[in-house]
């Protein structure tokens, strides 16, 4: 394995890390480097002798996770928060040049029909998501917790796969087409920890959850956030076309469902991943050429 490779590999494991408590057992904080830190500054360093990162790339993955932590410190003020989940959504849209795309796997086509499909991993959009995970979301802290998420999450996750796939055969975008292919365990566990960690975190931990918080006892905190993260969510998949970008904007309402009945990030990311990898397994993917 490359250097490039171990990089993505030890990112992975730091986000799933950020779901280690966050204290010592015992309760001293000052004295506990949760597992994600030392994992991330191990990824970064294989990263920079891999290639991944480059040196400039240190002074906003910096600023990211100090804004991140200004968002606990200074909870009333309201700008770190806005400066953070903009500094987020800069790195997800690559808009730093010193953070490189790792090649998972090169282009193979999946389904007869379909065009080729490479699956990459970036690192940057990663790197948003660990962020946004450890500094704003909300998480199960405990195995009540899971199962309560679980109970409520799973009839909101089984319609959204029937309903975003059913619609997706009926526009003629995907038709059945149940496979396992040699690169499926690399996709799915690419998807979720790269991809959809990081779009949750965004969209229904961050955006949802403080357009929430802001609404109060306002009748409108019931369905505006659910509708206005589902709509900035179909909004981004615009560049695949006007029917992607509607699937999409039905995904995310779905997603935005999920997080409003149990408020903890899993359900979104669980009902997220669902979709995705019925849609690699059971059909045509990425999408009839």
């Amino acid at each position: 394995m490359t250097m490039a490779g171990v990089s993505v590999g030890l990112l992975g494991l730091a986000i799933v890390a950020s779901w280690w408590p966050s204290r010592a057992p015992g309760g001293a904080a000052s004295a506990w480097v949760p597992p994600w830190c030392l994992l991330l500054v191990a990824a970064v360093l294989a990263g920079l002798i891999g290639g991944v990162l480059s040196w400039p790339a240190l002074l906003p993955l910096a600023g990211f996770m100090c804004l991140g932590w200004l968002t606990q410190e200074w909870a009333r003020s309201r700008w770190p928060v806005v400066v953070f989940g903009a500094m987020a959504l800069a790195l997800a849209l690559h808009a730093f040049p010193w953070f490189q795309r790792v090649p998972v796997f090169e282009a193979v086509q999946l389904s007869a029909g379909a065009p080729s499909f490479a699956l990459f991993a970036s690192v940057d959009k990663a790197l948003a998501g660990l962020g946004l995970l450890v500094w704003v979301c909300r998480r199960c802290s405990s195995l009540s917790e899971v199962i309560t998420m679980l109970r409520a999450t799973v009839p909101v996750l089984l319609l959204t796969v029937v309903a975003v796939l059913g619609l997706g055969v009926m526009s003629h975008a995907v038709h059945w087409d149940p496979k396992w292919p040699a690169q499926a365990p690399a996709f799915l566990a690419v998807n979720l920890l790269f991809t959809c960690v990081a779009e949750e975190a965004f969209f229904r931990g961050l955006l949802q959850a403080r357009l929430t918080q802001a609404l109060g006892a306002s009748p409108l905190a019931c369905w505006l956030p659910a509708l206005v993260s589902a709509g900035l969510f179909g909004a981004v998949h615009l560049g695949g076309g006007w029917p992607l970008a509607v699937l999409a904007g039905v995904a995310g309402l779905g997603y935005a469902v999920a997080y409003a009945r149990t408020r903890r990030i899993e359900a979104a990311i669980l009902t997220h991943m669902a979709v995705n990898a019925t849609h690699f397994l059971l059909f045509t993917y990425p999408a009839l050429a």
